[in-house]
């Protein structure tokens, strides 16, 4: 499940409370700039 996080009032959410509105706005202060957070997973890849 995505988490977001509004760059407003900082809070994080995640997809399922974004859904509920009908727009793409912040569940708790309704500004509509949120970004996608980034995973804590750490991926390591082999060089060539």
């Amino acid at each position: 499940m995505s988490r977001y996080i509004c760059l407003k009032c900082g809070k994080e959410f995640d997809e399922s409370q974004l859904s509920v509105m009908m727009t793409i706005r912040c569940p708790y202060c309704g500004y509509r700039v949120i970004a996608k957070t980034r995973s804590s997973e750490v991926k390591i890849l082999k060089a060539i």
